[in-house]
This record gives C-alpha cells, structure tokens and sequence, in this order.
C-alpha cells in the first residue's frame, strides 16, 4: 500500500540516521509516506529500537542476534476457518525463529557524516518451513554539507519482510522488498527561511504475485519551503508531485487493473518544542491519485498525523497520535481504504538496565472504491495490545521480551480474527 504514514520499519531506520531537527526530517518523512505498508501492521506511534540504549561511540560496530516467536493464529485466520483443507493439518500456530547478523558505521569527516546500517535476518518456521526465507535490510545517508548554507541527504533503504496473511490472504510464502531513494537539498536562505527540493523513487515487489497491491515504482520531486525558529522549532509546506507504474502488470479492462498512475501531494509539517519536556510533530496533507486509464480507481482526501511526546518524568514518557491515511488497495470491493488510528504508548525506564514499554493501537479501516454492485462496502477495526520490556543485560546486550495480541473485527464474513504472540530477542553489538 503506496501510500503508508506508518511504514513502520522504514520509520525507524530512518530516525537512526536523522536528526529530527534537520531539514533532512522533513523530506524523509514525508517520502516515507509512499513506502508500502503491506508487509508491516500498526500505528503511527514510533517504537524505539532497542539498541539505541546500548551505549557505543565507536565509528564500526559488528551485531548479533537472535529471536525466537511464538504466533497462535500464523494465517490470521478466523476462528470458522479450518487450514486443513489447504495446509494438510488444523495447526493454526507456529514457532518462528530469527538470527541476524550486521554492521553499524557511523562516521563524520570534515563537515560530511556517513551512516550505513545493514543486516541479514534468517527466518526459519518450525511447522510450516515451506516460509522459511531470508531478508537483507539496509539503511545508508550521507549528510553532505557543501557549504555552512547548503547541506541535505543521499539516502538508500531496503526492506524485506514477509507480507502480513491479514491481507495477503494466501497460504503460500511472498516477502514484500520495499526500496526507497532519495537526494535532497536544504538551501539556508537567511532569517530563519529555508529552500528546499528533492528528488525520490520509491518501489515494492513481491516475490508472489499480489494484485491488490502490484509490484510498482514510483518517482517524482519534491519543492517547498521551511521556517526554523532559534529554538529550532520548525515548520514547512512542501509540493509533491510523482508518476507510478504497476511493474510487470498487463492492463485488464475486466478488474481494472491499471499499469499506471499520476499523484499530486500538498503537505504541512510541524516540528515543535511546547516546553522542554513535550513536543508536538504533526503534518496535514491533501493527497489525489489519479490512474492511467480507469478513474474508477482514482481517490483524494485529506491525511495527516498529529503525534505528541511527553517527558513525564526522568523515567517515564508518553507518546499519544492520531491519523487519518489513504491506502490503495485493490479489489472488485475496493479500490483503496482510509485508516483512522489512535495510538498510545507509555514507557517507564524502571532501572538503567531495565525498561518497561506498552502500546495500544486501534484503527478503523473505510474500504470505499468499488468497481461492481456489492451489497454493503467493507469496514474493519484493528485493535494491538503490547507489553514489552528491555533489559540490557551487559553494556553491550540488551534483551527483550514482548507480548501481543492482535485483533481484527470485520463485516465481511472470515474477516475476522485474533492472534497471541510472545517473542524474546537478544541482541550483541561490539
């Protein structure tokens, strides 16, 4: 789904190598709103990775790693559905085990800085092996300043991951490669005003064919203008215009099915420090997507995210968003979908070695769009439960558990289901 506000793993690969006062923020962020979201499932409150508490200076790092998972409901099938038939057994659960392997650079030279993240994940099932696979993720910038008034970022992401069986509804293995790219340019123009422009291509695939979604590319640019405050507050107002196309799609007249589209975005971003231990980033967007050769398919509205932080206290915190996003997503039922997500999460750092973390996500999912007679359109409400804590066992392990639940009511039929997981992770960096 193009058009992803959470694209949760590539957020928070990219706010490892980002400042969130730089000019470099507002681009990305605003990029990664087209990065596919298939693959990954929740809201827009960032979870922080947890190796971000282990505490290294050093310019190259090795890391290591491991998990192991437990999934009651694999398939996110509903409790009248029997896998038998298709799996060759009624076992809807699975063990699932991780190991990884990676590097960390971080290196300033002069005024230029060189961040490159990269790991190789191993995923193996217990049960049902046959979607065993594994996945090579990557996050390289660099933060170039050609002047003390010109600077910006070269960016490369990749991520892969296994698309989630809530919406790939097959038993068969298809892991999503979602890439982005990016150049930008942040022009210091005096009295607090910046120019900004940029350049972006965006692509998924999947490794299985996926119709609802389609492997696609996506480029275009980006112009806009931007207000820093000396209290490096900030906000921005940015003119985005890309062209896309269904890779390897043939055009079908019958489903509607289009090789290309045309996407026009007028965006507003905040950045800004209420006091010094709360801070508010929002952005209110107007997006319209316009296709090649079937306007059936066409959508626009309004999207946006408003995402409060708050340092309770030296060892607590809160975050607290809502948003409103447009998904594509394409069926005879629906064209795309429009999420609305409230998210919270508090953290409580109850030792320097321990911390606590909980999160609750629910979402409510307007499927609108549809290209036949249906008799109602579909409606979805997701709701996550998570508890997690962080425990950094040594200065250079950190472990962590978690807890979750998942649930997704729906008023189509076998649309509903709930799932039970709990993972422990351990993590080695030197």
């Amino acid at each position: 789904m193009e058009n992803s506000d959470s694209a949760g793993d590539f957020q928070k690969m990219s706010r490892k190598t980002l400042n969130p006062g730089t000019c470099g923020k507002v681009l990305v962020t605003s990029i990664l709103t087209l990065a596919p979201a298939v693959a990954g499932a929740g809201g827009t409150v960032y979870t922080p990775d947890p190796l971000d508490k282990i505490e290294n200076t050093d310019t190259l790092n090795f890391i290591l790693g491991g998990q192991v998972r437990y999934d009651s409901n694999l398939f996110r099938l509903s409790g009248s559905e029997d896998p038998e038939p298709f799996l060759g057994r009624s076992q809807k659960s699975d063990m699932i085990f991780s190991t990884n392997a990676g590097i960390r650079i971080d290196k300033p030279y002069s005024q230029q800085r060189f961040v490159i993240d990269a790991m190789v994940v191993d995923n193996r099932f217990k049960t049902y092996d046959f979607l065993d696979y594994t996945a090579f993720n990557y996050s390289a910038a660099w933060h170039y300043h050609v002047t003390p008034r010109i600077s910006g970022i070269l960016l490369a992401e990749q991520k892969q991951e296994q698309n989630s069986f809530a919406e790939f509804r097959e038993t068969e293995k298809n892991v999503q490669t979602s890439n982005v790219r990016l150049f930008n340019v942040d022009g210091d123009i005096g009295g607090g005003f910046h120019a900004l422009a940029g350049l972006l291509d965006v692509r998924a695939r999947n490794s299985k064919q996926f119709e609802q979604v389609g492997d696609y590319q996506q480029d275009g640019f980006e112009l806009g203008g931007k207000w820093v405050a000396l209290s490096q507050n900030w906000i921005s107002l940015l003119q985005r215009e890309t062209d896309g196309e269904f890779r390897g799609r043939v055009l079908d007249p019958v489903q509607q099915l289009d090789t290309g589209f045309d996407q026009s975005e007028t965006e507003a971003n905040i950045y800004w420090r209420l006091t010094g231990k709360s801070t508010i980033d929002g952005k209110l967007a107007y997006v319209k997507r316009e296709h090649d050769n079937f306007d059936d398919r066409d959508y626009s509205g309004m999207t946006g995210r408003f995402l409060y932080r708050w340092e309770i206290t030296g060892k607590t915190s809160l975050n607290v968003s809502l948003s409103r996003n447009i998904y594509s997503y394409q069926e005879d039922e629906n064209s795309y979908y429009i999420a609305e997500t409230f998210s919270i999460a508090p953290v409580w750092e109850y030792s320097p070695k321990t911390t606590f973390r909980a999160r609750y996500d629910y979402s409510d999912r307007d499927y609108r769009g549809a290209i036949t007679a249906i008799p109602e359109l579909r409606q979805d409400q997701l709701q996550i439960f998570q508890l997690a804590a962080d425990w950094k066992a040594t200065r250079n392990i950190i472990v962590t558990g978690i807890l979750q639940r998942d649930k997704r009511s729906s008023n189509f039929e076998d649309f509903d289901y709930n799932s039970n997981s709990a993972s422990i992770n351990a993590q080695f960096l030197f």
